[in-house]
């Protein structure tokens, strides 16, 4: 069966957000699937997943490849689901082009396909060292080895390159701040909320309505 993923580690998201990204998650699957999370304490009403290692923030994203079993959907918390998710799924890891204007292209990861019994891909996390984790000038989870990668995106696409190479390119994943202004793309499955602001900050109606209790899928 399908396992959608979501990570909630650390203080910054709370458990509601992890209960809004599973009702959004059943609203827009049309396949069965079981909704997890990979935190650092139990969650109550979520399949929760505690794993041994103890990674901080964003770099605890990379222990799935290590324990995620079979078809994957990864969705971070600050996402906001408007569109069918059942066109995301992929057997290859598949990731979105990063959008980002900083220039340096690479992975996005908010949003991240794979089928475990496809390709094991455990060697992403097995090549991890945490004691190559240090205090970087920006972000606040640690930049990582003598590249001061910033973030698992960059870490992942350190190993696997861009998409289109090893990668397979997601379509449908966009950015709020670059493409969902005036409201989403009307082929948009997933708007990402990187950065600032976070959903709960926006009042637009079409995020409020997204992330309610009450929405309806299109």
């Amino acid at each position: 069966m399908l396992t959608v993923w979501t990570v909630c580690n650390g203080t910054k998201y709370t458990a509601e957000d992890v209960r809004i990204v599973r009702d959004m998650v059943a609203r827009h699957l049309e396949q069965p699937h079981r909704f997890r999370c990979l935190a650092d304490r139990e969650i109550e009403g979520i399949e929760t997943f505690i794993p041994d290692e103890c990674w901080p923030g964003w770099w605890s994203k990379l222990l799935l490849f290590r324990y995620a079993a079979g078809q994957c959907l990864y969705l971070d918390l600050d996402t906001v689901i408007v569109g069918n998710l059942d066109r995301l799924l992929s057997d290859r890891l598949s990731l979105p082009a990063n959008w980002g204007q900083s220039g340096h292209g690479g992975c996005q990861s908010s949003v991240m396909s794979w089928d475990a019994n496809y390709e094991n891909l455990g060697y992403i996390a097995d090549l991890f060292d945490i004691d190559e984790l240090r205090t970087p000038e920006r972000g606040n989870c640690g930049a990582y080895g003598p590249k001061n990668l910033w973030g698992d995106q960059e870490y992942i696409t350190e190993i696997m390159g861009n998409p289109g190479d090893v990668v397979v390119p997601m379509g449908h994943v966009c950015s709020y701040r670059y493409h969902a202004l005036s409201g989403p793309p009307d082929d948009a499955s997933v708007v990402c909320f990187h950065g600032e602001p976070k959903p709960a900050a926006v009042n637009e109606e079409w995020v409020i309505k997204a992330r309610s209790s009450t929405a309806i899928a299109a």
